[in-house]
């Protein structure tokens, strides 16, 4: 692939090979006006010797078409407008203009251009036949007279409007192309950095994803490691036995969250092997996390009445984490109440879980922490099209959760 130096460097190559064909033309072109009206004589010797210092002066300033097309045009318009020579450079100039102008402008630059290739040609029109561009006609023998006799007098403003027409549509036709191309280029940056946002709006999304998993798989385990150690604290010395088996229960949270941790930073850095399925816990799991919290000593009761079929994974995965941050905030604010969590639903009604407890009136357990779970919930089931609500209702804490069934 051509890199953007080689692009420029061969543009500029390609434009200076444009612009030396252009004045060559136009140079060969005034010559040979000007040799065929000094051979046919019609007009006075410094008409067309001005008219050939014009267009050479018109031929040089075509260098310089694309920079200042307007000068180069009134310069190339000079001679033929008034003098016998070609318009050549002329249709130079408005080819440069017209790829640059539009309106009422370029309308009347073509105008001009028109009337001096018509006049040109009409001075074409009026020299000899054998000097004429437009009849053709063959030089006699020596010794012959030259041929001469009129054209239609419509015949010069018909060719010139030809030359002008074929020359306006080409400009026009490029004009459109590189318009096209300039527009499929920014139509294809536009695609780019759309796509680049599109990857950074996931990879962002990703990673508040992780952040929440972390959270909640961090907080329930801290809780629970919280409150073994707070029962240890306070029933140790009298039950030795109870003691190792509180340790032992904690030693076994702090390993679990522990392997959920380095398995969510696995996924995070895209490590081969990490499995992405211990981030996302379904309905099954529930009662695991029921039988966790009675163990940290949180009386619980679980009902569940679901319809048979397959819960989508992501439903699984925010009931599974809306029930585990109702209990890791009944451990932490109402540890002496029961907790009842009851998940029902369908594929026709979606999933409903409701999990509720009394106000306790005893302090928190553990200091308050971001009270950041319940409202990443509560986006994470927004995003699949379902509810969560969290407060007091009377005198219970109530969490309830709508979520569609296959998500």
């Amino acid at each position: 692939m051509a890199t953007p130096t080689r692009r420029s460097s061969r543009s500029v190559w390609i434009r200076r090979a444009w612009t030396t064909g252009a004045v060559t033309l136009s140079v060969f072109c005034t010559l040979t006006a000007f040799m065929l009206s000094e051979d046919s004589g019609v007009v006075p010797t410094w008409n067309y010797t001005i008219g050939l210092v014009l267009n050479l002066a018109a031929a040089a300033a075509l260098v310089w078409r694309h920079e200042h097309p307007w000068p180069v045009l009134a310069i190339s318009l000079a001679g033929p407008l008034l003098l016998s020579t070609d318009a050549t450079a002329a249709l130079i100039a408005l080819y440069a203009l017209t790829k640059s102008e539009h309106g009422r402008r370029l309308a009347g630059a073509v105008g001009a251009v028109y009337l001096a290739c018509a006049i040109s040609l009409t001075y074409d029109a009026h020299r000899t036949r054998d000097n004429s561009v437009l009849s053709m006609e063959r030089k006699p023998e020596p010794g012959q007279p030259k041929p001469v006799w009129e054209l239609e007098w419509w015949i010069p403003w018909l060719v010139a409007a030809v030359l002008v027409a074929i020359v306006v549509a080409i400009a026009v036709a490029r004009r459109t192309r590189t318009q096209l191309a300039e527009a499929q280029h920014d139509r294809d940056q536009a695609t780019e950095q759309t796509r680049t946002l599109h990857d950074e709006m996931i990879r962002a999304e990703e990673r508040t994803r992780i952040a929440r998993d972390m959270h909640d798989t961090l907080a329930a385990s801290l809780s629970r490691i919280s409150l073994f150690a707070g029962a240890l604290q306070v029933s140790g010395a009298d039950n030795p036995e109870k003691t190792a088996n509180t340790a032992s229960m904690i030693r076994s949270t702090a390993h679990d969250a522990l392997d959920e941790l380095k398995n969510i930073v696995g996924v995070l850095r895209g490590t081969p092997g990490a499995s992405r399925s211990n981030g996302h816990q379904g309905i099954d799991a529930v009662a695991d996390l029921v039988q966790s919290a009675r163990a940290a000593g949180l009386h619980t009761t679980l009902f569940t009445d679901l319809r048979p079929g397959d819960v989508g994974t992501i439903s699984g995965h925010v009931t599974y984490r809306v029930v585990q941050e109702a209990l890791t905030n009944a451990q932490k604010y109402a540890s002496d109440q029961t907790v009842r969590i009851t998940i029902t639903g369908g594929e026709d009604t979606g999933i409903r879980i409701d999990v509720r407890n009394q106000l306790s009136s005893l302090p928190p357990s553990v200091p308050a922490g971001s009270r950041a779970g319940l409202t990443g919930l509560t986006e994470q089931a927004r995003q699949i099209g379902g509810t969560v609500n969290a407060g007091v209702l009377g005198s219970e804490f109530v969490v309830q959760c709508w979520l569609p069934w296959f998500a």
